[in-house]
This record gives structure tokens, C-alpha cells and sequence, in this order.
């Protein structure tokens, strides 16, 4: 069966739909010729403007105005007139069954989770192949891990600017530190942050870059400023540059492929620097590596597996104590982020360089 064009849905936060675009290249080369839209939640669209294998990127605002009935009734309305005759729904919920059947679509799939550990593997499916699961009976049987992420040249050259106001040698190494995470359960605490980037700030030729979500945007669970987080680390050296609260979704993408190395938890940038090539170092406890980490090969994840609960999965910590993230030491991200610097030195000093006759 053939395909003119196709609609999917995945709400949630920027790796939630990062995590869906290996789904979305697998149908487009799986069906040459086929458009293909997608809706996301508000404020999501930067996550996948630019992608060569989306016609056009949808928002719908689930806690906004678009859920009104006298919003959403033509919203649907628009849908039926855009003759999709395939949905993939990611996000089930009442709202996208509802889209779904407003397209009139003559295939619908739906995603079903799945997290049983997995026989073969010993280990809970990743997200991706999650997803990529239920495109089977499209005649997807195998997908490339690879998350799409397109970073247009102004918003690198913004970046470039930026760094140069704040004080960034050009061409000097960037350590970029995010510190934040949407959940308390999946951060680490802020001395040791300072303590990481004070540390690679001393060292001569080095910038330390610390990120985090405008104020205009808060964490569901505990309402955190991430621009007051980053300024109370970047207050751990003068030289320390905090651009929290300045950057769009594609210069954070832009930054963080410019960068030496990456520090973050378990959250949405962790997702962009694995879609961008970063070399990563990830912090985590509650989160599972094995279903949303990181699947490129220069990532290190850092988790304390000696603890029974870990990885738990939860929204917040059984024991009351966070011990998972308390239990991950400040050297051990120190060594971590310094393999990964050398390794890359290596790699540059190992370019051979094309011979001028």
C-alpha cells in the first residue's frame, strides 16, 4: 500500500520529539514521494523546523488556548481538509485519538509503550526503537538510531557573536555545562556543578558555558528559574559565561556543536547534543540510559548502578534522598569530560592534511 501523505503527533518536551524523528525519516524513505506533517506541543516547533523529511511543522498548545472547544473544533476542521491518509500517533491521549479521526485517514497507528525488559536484550527497549516498533506493519523493519536536528547558519552565527560578547577567545575550547533537568529526581546538586566548572575554567584557552531555559519557562514539578541556576554556578568563577535565558532551540543545538564537550542529567539538551555529535558526558539516577540515554559513541553516562533502585523510572526518589546523584563524585565528571577532550585532540592531530604541490 502506498502513501500520499502522512500525519503524526508526539507531544512533550524537545527529546520526547527528537526521539520520534528517526520514525519520521524511516516513513519518508519508506514511501519516496510522501508528505509528511507533524504536530507538537507549544513552544516545541524548533525542534523540528529545518527537518529535510517534514513539510510543515503543526503546534497545538495542550494547556492553552488551542484546547478551548471554539479553538479546537476548527483546529480538527483543518486537519479533515489536509487529506492525510496515514496518522502514526506517538501521543495517546483523548485530544490526538480525536485528531486522528478527524483526518479521516484510512491508516491509523497508534503507539503502544513498552517497557518490558526485552528477552534478547536483557533491557528495556530505547525510546526510539520503541516508537520504530509500531511502523512494522508499514514494512519498517530495521531504523537508523540517528536523531535529525537542523541548525540554520544564523542561528550559529548568533551563537558566534554571543561568545565573542561574553568574552570568548576565538577559537578557544567550549565546555558547555547544563544544569538543569525537569525533574528533581534527575539533578545533580549545584556545588557540584561550580566545583566542574571551576575546574575547567582555570585552564588557559578554555570557556565554560553554562545553559538553561528562559525565564518565561519553568520545571512542571518545583517551578525552578533555570537563568538563577545557571548565574549561582557561573558565580563559582568570574570566568565562567552563563548565557541561560538567551538562546533559542537551534542556537543550543548551534552551541553545543561548537563545543568540546558537553556535561548535562538526563533532559531535553542531552537529546540535541546526541542529535549534533556533541561529546557527552551524562549524569544519571532516576532516568534509565538503557530507554532514553544518549546512542551515540563518543557519550559516557555516568549512573550508580550498586543501588537496588537504580534506574527507577520514578518522577520522584522512594528513598527521599537522591542518593543515586549524590552518589556520582565530582572527579568522576571531571575524568569523564577529559576523556572525551583528549580523545577529540587526538582525533584532530591525527588529520592528514592534503599535500600543496
Amino acid at each position: 500500500m502506498d502513501y500520499r501523505r502522512a500525519l503524526f503527533i508526539r507531544f512533550g518536551g524537545i527529546g520526547d520529539i527528537l526521539l520520534a524523528t528517526p520514525s519520521v525519516r524511516e516513513v519518508h524513505n519508506a514511501f519516496p514521494g510522501i508528505e509528511i506533517d507533524f504536530i507538537v506541543g507549544g513552544g516545541m516547533t524548533e525542534a523540528l523546523t529545518g527537518n529535510p523529511y517534514i513539510r510543515k511543522v503543526i503546534t497545538f498548545n495542550k494547556r492553552g488556548i488551542d484546547s478551548r472547544i471554539d479553538h479546537f473544533v476548527p483546529f480538527l476542521a483543518k486537519l479533515s481538509r489536509e487529506h492525510y491518509d496515514l496518522v502514526i500517533n506517538l501521543h495517546p491521549s483523548a485530544k490526538s485519538y480525536l485528531m486522528a479521526a478527524a483526518t479521516g485517514a484510512r491508516r491509523h497507528i497508534t503507539f503502544k509503550k513498552d517497557m518490558r525488559i526485552q528477552a534478547q536484550e536483557g533491557r528495556v527497549r530505547h525510546a526510539i526503537d520503541d516508537f520504530a516498533k509500531d511502523l512494522l506493519p508499514l514494512g519498517i523493519t530495521n531504523i537508523d538510531n540517528r536523531l535529525d536536528f537542523d541548525i540554520p547558519e544564523d542561528a550559529v552565527q548568533g551563537v558566534e557573536e554571543l561568545l565573542r560578547f561574553s568574552g570568548a577567545a576565538q577559537g578557544s575550547r567550549i565546555i558547555v555545562i547544563n544544569p538543569a533537568a525537569s525533574r528533581p529526581v534527575n539533578r545533580w546538586s549545584v556545588d557540584r556543578f561550580q566545583a566542574v566548572a571551576a575546574h575547567f575554567a582555570a585552564q588557559l584557552g578554555t570557556t565554560v558555558v553554562v545553559t538553561g531555559a528562559p525565564r518565561a519557562f519553568r520545571t512542571e514539578i518545583d517551578n525552578i528559574d533555570e537563568v538563577d541556576l545557571a548565574d549561582r554556578i557561573a558565580s563559582a568563577d568570574s570566568r565562567i559565561v552563563s548565557v541561560a535565558g538567551k538562546l533559542t532551540v537551534k542556537e543550543l543545538g548551534a552551541l553545543l556543536a561548537r563545543a568540546s564537550a558537553f556535561l548535562t542529567c538526563d533532559t531535553g539538551p542531552m537529546h540535541v547534543g546526541a542529535a549534533v555529535g556533541v561529546p557527552m558526558v551524562v549524569l544519571s539516577g532516576a532516568a534509565d540510559p538503557d530507554r532514553t540515554g544518549p546512542r551515540t559513541l563518543n557519550s559516557t553516562v555516568i549512573i550508580d548502578e550498586t543501588l537496588s533502585c537504580v534506574p527507577c523510572r520514578d518522577r520522584t526518589c522512594a528513598r527521599g534522598d537522591l542518593k543515586c546523584m549524590d552518589n556520582i563524585s565530582v572527579d568522576a565528571a571531571i575524568s569523564a569530560l577529559n576523556a572525551h577532550i583528549r580523545s577529540q585532540e587526538r582525533e584532530l592531530r591525527s588529520v592528514i592534511l592534503p599535500v600543496v604541490q
